[in-house]
């Protein structure tokens, strides 16, 4: 079975570019466009990686981690985020986040924060 991922960012091409990419790896993906969206597609679903905005409309992606964390607790969490400094990536860490990408990202970013994860995926180079 295909591992499920959901993408929250409130950009609309970051969704999907990103949901693109991991589609091409292999994966199943749903995305949301704010907190409360994505508390709605985290009700619905089982998910093993969320790739987090912390910028969104409605408030901040941190908020989303206790309930991804409460669905799934073996869930990987991986924030992406124009916010790169050492205070966002302390709390990302300390929420309960396994990874850290700063905007702009690349494939290479993605393939390697996988990786990491130790998150199987059917193709690299697609």
């Amino acid at each position: 079975m295909k591992e499920q991922i959901l993408v929250v960012d409130d950009e609309v091409e970051i969704c999907l570019l990103l949901s693109g990419m991991l589609k091409k790896m292999g994966f199943a993906v749903t995305y949301a466009h704010s907190v409360s969206e994505g508390l709605e597609k985290l009700i619905e679903n089982n998910y093993d990686i969320v790739f987090l905005d912390l910028n969104l409309p409605d408030g901040l992606g941190f908020h989303l981690i206790p309930e991804v964390k409460k669905t799934n607790p073996d869930a990987k969490v991986i924030i992406i985020s124009a916010y790169d400094g050492n205070v966002e990536r302390q709390r990302a860490s300390s929420e309960g986040a396994s990874f850290f990408i700063p905007k702009p990202f690349n494939k290479k970013m993605i393939v390697n924060a996988l990786e990491e994860l130790e998150i199987s995926h059917s193709s690299h180079n697609s």
